[in-house]
């Protein structure tokens, strides 16, 4: 509530010649359809990225706790990256709808670009602490008395190796998303992106992690796999959309 109040405040400061929140007690219906659908398949699109994520945090319980616990840390160090590529992707929405506004072409192609390209310099600088400081990054979650720490640590340095491939997929896959949304494509992305979640990653989880036993990097690997088709898709996507701006 507080943050929403807060945003509230901000916009009518900072923008104050669009008229903001006036006439509120007449709706617009074709406006709120329009949000509405952008909506839901926007919010289907993250439960879909968030089940995999979970789906596979299942699997890995039943391999082992010692390999659940070493998932949960390695992608907990993961998720505190990726928040830079949320923040990038987010400002990649911004940028990009204003440049589909403005029926600027060649801005959509360049703030794309420029979007991934420096989510990707960042990824690289998190595969290089990943593969230089793995068991810093481990041990720091995990108590020095605990007689499983070594066999936590062991794993979780094979499983942010993997993450190293995972940051580099994830980040190219949510600016690519990010970026047609906003050109207000969200129906097709949202069902690329069940596809290479539920369609790829999640049997290519099962697949290495239990049918050829994997274990634990085989899990990472479906991962991978998924978010990695994700990012081709969606950039092909947005491909064929700018031929057509």
């Amino acid at each position: 509530m507080a943050s929403a109040v807060a945003l509230a405040v901000y916009a009518l400061r900072s923008f104050p010649n669009h008229r903001l929140f006036q006439r509120l007690w007449r709706p617009d219906p074709k406006a709120l359809r329009g949000v509405a659908g952008m909506g839901w398949q926007i919010g289907l699109t993250t439960v879909a990225e968030v089940g995999l994520f979970n789906f596979s945090s299942i699997i890995m319980g039943w391999i082992g706790a010692v390999q659940l616990a070493a998932h949960g840390i390695a992608l907990q160090v993961s998720t505190v990256a990726f928040m830079v590529q949320l923040g990038l992707s987010n400002a990649a929405t911004v940028r990009a709808g204003r440049s589909l506004g403005r029926q600027d072409h060649e801005g959509l192609r360049d703030g794309a670009l420029t979007v991934w390209g420096l989510g990707f310099l960042f990824a690289l600088v998190t595969v290089v602490i990943y593969l230089t400081l793995p068991e810093v990054l481990m041990g720091a979650f995990v108590d020095p008395a605990d007689p499983l720490r070594p066999q936590i640590i062991a794993i979780g340095v094979s499983l942010l190796a993997m993450a190293a491939l995972f940051q580099i997929a994830d980040s190219a896959q949510v600016m690519g998303i990010s970026v047609l949304r906003g050109m207000q494509d969200t129906r097709t992305p949202m069902l690329m992106a069940a596809f290479a979640y539920w369609g790829i990653g999640a049997p290519a989880m099962w697949l290495f992690g239990l049918g050829l036993g994997g274990g634990a990097v085989g899990v990472w690997v479906g991962l991978v796999a998924g978010l990695s088709a994700s990012a081709i898709m969606v950039a092909l996507r947005f491909r064929h959309l700018l031929r057509q701006v």
